[in-house]
C-alpha cells in the first residue's frame, strides 16, 4: 500500500481500457518517478577515499565554454531530462540498460602540440582566415582515454496509443484540406532524389534536386567517384573504401530537409509505392539509400523537436511534433504512415504534365501483314506543312481483328484505358535521343540526336511516297511490301511517342511532348522558367507523385462514410489510385 502510495496510481474503469496492453500501458506510465537527495560533501569525498564511490563527468562537446552555435539534440534531450519540469510532468523518461566503455588512446602527440596545435595555424597573408584562441589537437578525442556512457531514453514518454493514429491524420487533413500542400519526392535516375512542392490548385511552389541538400556537397557526383574506386579495387584487388559514411551523412541531411518543407510549407509527403525488387535493382547498388531514406524520415518524424522554437512552442523540446507512427516494417505500414503516404508508381515520370497524354500503344515490328494492320487504324496520317501527324482513337487501336487471328500482339487492351481520353493527335515535332549500342566503341551503350522530320521525310521520299496530299499518305502506307520500310517507320513511331530523352553517360535528360496543349504548344522541359512546369524529367516525376498526392486529398475530402455512431470511419477510406481514376484526374486537370 505504501507503495502504491509513493506513485499515486490513478486507475480508471476497466471498461474504459481498449485491450490489456493499454491498462500496462498506463500503470507504466504511471510507474516512473524520479527524484533527487542532497548527499553531504565530506560523506562523498569519505565514500572515495574508502574506494566505494567513483565519480566521472558527464562531458560533450556542447558543454565546453568555447562551444559555438546552438547545442546538439542530444545535449537538449539530456539536459531536459534532469529539469525540474521534466520531473514534474515526465516527458523524456530516463531507462535501464546504460553501458559504460572504455576506449584506450591510439595516439600519442608530444607535449607542444597539447600546448599550440597544429594545422590551423593563422595565415599571416590571409586576413579572413580564423584564428584559434585555443590549441587545437587534430583527433583529440584518439588521444586520450576515455571513458563513453551510453544510456537510453524514451521521448514523448507518456503519450497514448498510435493504434487509430493515421485515422487522427486523416481527420485532421480532411478539416484543413485547403491549408494543405504536397510535397512529391521521386527517386530519380539522374538524381539520387527529387522533389515538389504543390498546392492544391496544382501549381508548383518549388522544385529541387536533392543530390545537394544543404548546398555544400554533390552527393550524386561523390556516390559515383566513390563507386568507381571500389570497382577499381576490386578489379585490382585492392583495399575496398567504405561508403557507408558518406550515404549516413547524405541521409540526415536529406531528411532535415524534408523536415524543413513539411513545416515550411505545411505540406504531407508523398513517396512512390515501389516494390522491394524496383528498389534493389533499377539503380546502381551503391546508390540504394531510398528505404533507408523513408525509415530514417519516418524515426526522425516521429519525435520531431525544431531547436529554433521557444519554450513550451510547438515544434520546441517541451512540445514536440508527432508527424508519423513508430516504424514497425514496411509490409504493415502499406499506404500511409501519419503525414507520409504512398501511391501507385504507374505513369508518373513517362507522362505529358501540359495535356495528360501517356503512351499506351508500344509498337514493334513483326511481320508486313501485323504492320499494314496497325497503320491501318490510325484514323489519319498526314503531312501539315511542318510536322507529320497521326490521329488515332484509343479504343480502335486496341479491337479484336476477328478477320485475321495472327494479328493479336495489340489486342489487349492496356489496364485503364476505358477511363481515359482516347482520341490524339501525335506530332513528329522535334528532335529525339535515341540510345543504342555502338561498333565504333566496343558495342557499348551511346546515343544520338534524332530529327523525326527529317528522318520521316527521307524515309517517305526513299520509296517516291507523296507526303504532301493529306489523303494519300495513310493508304501510301499500306501500299508497301518492304519490311525494312516499316521496320524504320516503326522504329521513326516509337522515337516520336517517347517523351523521355537521356543521354548516356551525361545529366542530360529533358522531356518532350508529342501532342499539343490547349494553346497549341508542345511542353518541352528545357524551356521550362521558374517553377512553372517541371524543369527535367526527374522533376516531372516528383510533380506527378505530388499531383497522385493531390488526388488522394480530393478523394478524402469528399468521404463521407460514417460509423454506427454517424461519425466517419476512416477506417473505410481507401484512396483510388488505379489507373482509371489517374487518367481521369490527370487529363480532366489539363483540359
Amino acid at each position: 500500500k505504501k507503495r502504491l502510495d509513493y506513485y499515486d496510481f490513478k486507475f480508471i474503469f476497466k471498461e474504459d481500457y481498449v485491450d490489456f496492453n493499454e491498462f500496462t500501458t498506463d500503470i507504466g506510465s504511471q510507474g516512473y518517478k524520479i527524484t533527487f537527495e542532497n548527499i553531504a560533501e565530506d560523506h562523498i569525498n569519505e565514500c572515495i577515499q574508502e574506494g566505494k564511490l567513483y565519480l566521472f563527468q558527464i562531458y560533450s562537446k556542447d558543454f565546453s565554454d568555447k562551444s559555438k552555435g546552438k547545442p546538439n539534440l542530444q545535449t537538449l534531450y539530456w539536459q531536459e531530462l534532469f529539469s525540474e519540469e521534466n520531473l514534474k510532468d515526465v516527458v523524456y523518461k530516463l531507462n535501464g540498460k546504460a553501458e559504460l566503455f572504455f576506449r584506450k588512446a591510439s595516439l600519442k602527440y608530444e607535449k607542444k602540440f597539447w600546448e599550440q596545435g597544429h594545422h590551423y595555424q593563422e595565415k599571416l597573408n590571409n586576413p579572413k582566415q580564423k584564428t584559434h584562441i585555443y590549441p587545437v589537437v587534430k583527433d583529440r578525442r584518439y588521444a586520450k582515454d576515455t571513458y563513453l556512457f551510453h544510456i537510453p531514453i524514451t521521448c514523448n514518454f507518456k503519450a497514448k496509443g498510435v493504434s487509430k493514429f493515421n485515422n487522427q491524420i486523416l481527420k485532421s487533413l480532411k478539416e484543413n484540406i485547403e491549408k494543405t500542400n504536397i510535397i512529391g519526392i521521386d527517386r530519380g535516375e539522374r538524381h539520387l532524389a527529387y522533389y515538389s512542392v504543390i498546392n492544391q490548385k496544382g501549381e508548383i511552389i518549388e522544385q529541387e534536386s536533392f543530390n545537394n541538400p544543404l548546398g555544400k556537397k554533390d552527393y550524386h557526383d561523390l556516390l559515383d567517384q566513390k563507386e568507381k574506386a571500389r570497382d577499381k579495387a576490386r578489379k585490382d584487388w585492392g583495399t575496398i573504401e567504405n561508403i557507408k559514411e558518406l550515404k549516413a551523412g547524405y541521409l540526415s541531411q536529406v531528411v532535415h530537409r524534408i523536415c524543413q518543407l513539411m513545416i515550411k510549407y505545411n505540406a504531407i509527403v508523398v513517396f512512390e509505392e515501389l516494390n522491394t525488387g524496383f528498389k534493389r535493382g533499377r539503380f546502381k547498388v551503391e546508390k540504394q539509400v531510398y528505404q533507408k531514406l523513408e525509415k530514417a524520415l519516418i524515426d526522425k518524424l516521429n519525435f520531431l523537436v525544431l531547436k529554433n522554437k521557444k519554450e513550451n512552442e510547438l515544434g520546441s523540446l517541451k512540445n514536440a511534433l508527432q508527424l508519423t507512427a513508430p516504424f514497425e516494417s514496411f509490409q504493415k505500414m502499406i499506404n500511409q504512415t501519419g503525414f507520409i503516404f504512398y501511391v501507385n508508381a504507374y505513369h508518373t515520370s513517362k507522362i505529358c504534365p501540359a495535356t495528360g497524354f501517356v503512351n499506351l500503344l508500344y509498337p514493334r515490328y513483326e511481320t508486313i501483314e501485323k504492320a499494314k494492320d496497325f497503320f491501318s487504324r490510325f484514323e489519319s496520317i498526314h503531312f501539315d506543312g511542318k510536322d507529320f501527324v497521326l490521329s488515332f482513337d484509343y479504343k480502335k487501336m486496341y479491337q479484336k481483328n476477328n478477320k485475321d487471328k495472327a494479328i493479336n500482339w495489340f489486342t489487349q487492351t492496356p489496364r485503364g484505358l476505358e477511363g481515359c481520353k482516347k482520341k490524339w493527335e501525335v506530332y513528329s515535332h522535334g528532335s529525339r535521343l535515341e540510345n543504342f549500342r555502338n561498333p565504333e566503341k566496343n558495342n557499348q551503350w551511346d546515343s544520338r540526336k534524332v530529327n523525326l522530320n527529317c528522318e520521316l521525310k527521307k524515309l517517305f521520299e526513299n520509296k517516291n511516297i507523296e507526303f504532301s496530299n493529306k489523303e494519300c499518305l495513310k493508304e501510301a502506307i499500306q501500299d508497301q511490301t518492304d519490311s525494312n520500310f516499316f521496320k524504320d517507320l516503326i522504329r521513326l513511331l516509337k522515337l516520336t511517342l517517347q517523351m523521355r530523352n537521356s543521354k548516356i553517360g551525361t545529366k542530360e535528360d529533358y522531356l518532350i511532348s508529342q501532342v499539343k496543349d490547349s494553346q497549341g504548344n508542345f511542353f518541352n522541359s528545357e524551356d521550362v522558367k521558374n517553377n512553372e512546369m517541371p524543369k527535367d524529367a526527374d522533376a516531372n516525376g516528383a510533380y506527378h507523385i505530388a499531383m497522385k498526392g493531390l488526388q488522394l486529398l480530393q478523394q478524402l475530402e469528399k468521404f463521407d462514410t460514417k460509423d454506427k455512431e454517424n461519425n466517419l470511419d476512416f477506417n473505410k477510406f481507401k484512396s483510388s489510385s488505379d489507373n482509371q481514376s489517374w487518367y481521369k484526374f490527370i487529363q480532366n486537370k489539363n483540359s
